[in-house]
């Protein structure tokens, strides 16, 4: 509960309790028959001093109460100017995080490229490195064809010769 409702249900109290009073004395006013001006000007004047003090306490009671509304209404305003303005800062903040976060991604992105460029080019570096080193090593032989022919000589003499069966 806000002190300006809390002052207001005290006034309204305050209020009631004087409005009763003041009732129950314009009631006995009513019924009462007074013998002269001066004695209904006696009856009267403790009522009209209630009413004024009533209408006093109510203007000032009203007053005070406008001011704290008043109050409480700029201060609520300065809260929510304060609040949207640390939201402005919160959303410029993210805005810029993502950003960031975009360009990170795309430097990110060409750096896999490279990376899977440099691998293949490594690879293929070591691979090649290795065959040439490691490669079996290779036999050059050189066929002497008279030598491949008096070899194959009595092979193929024998395979000629026509067979006795035929």
């Amino acid at each position: 509960m806000s002190k300006t409702e809390t002052l207001r249900q005290s006034a309204a109290a305050s209020n009631e309790t004087r409005l009763e009073r003041l009732a129950s004395q314009i009631e006995a006013v009513r019924q009462s028959r007074h013998q002269s001006a001066e004695e209904l000007a006696a009856t009267l004047e403790p009522l009209a001093q209630a009413m004024a003090a009533l209408a006093e306490e109510t203007r000032q009671t009203l007053t005070e109460i406008d001011r704290k509304s008043r109050e409480q209404g700029e201060q609520f305003s300065r809260q929510i100017e304060t609040a949207a303005a640390s939201w402005r800062s919160a959303a410029q903040e993210a805005q810029t995080a993502a950003d960031r976060l975009n360009q990170a991604g795309a430097r990110m992105e060409w750096q896999h490229y490279g990376l899977a460029v440099m691998t293949g080019l490594i690879t293929a570096a070591l691979v090649s490195g290795f065959w040439l080193w490691l490669a079996p090593p290779t036999v050059q032989n050189q066929l002497d064809p008279k030598a491949v022919a008096e070899y194959l000589k009595p092979a193929v003499i024998a395979a000629l010769k026509p067979s006795k069966g035929r």
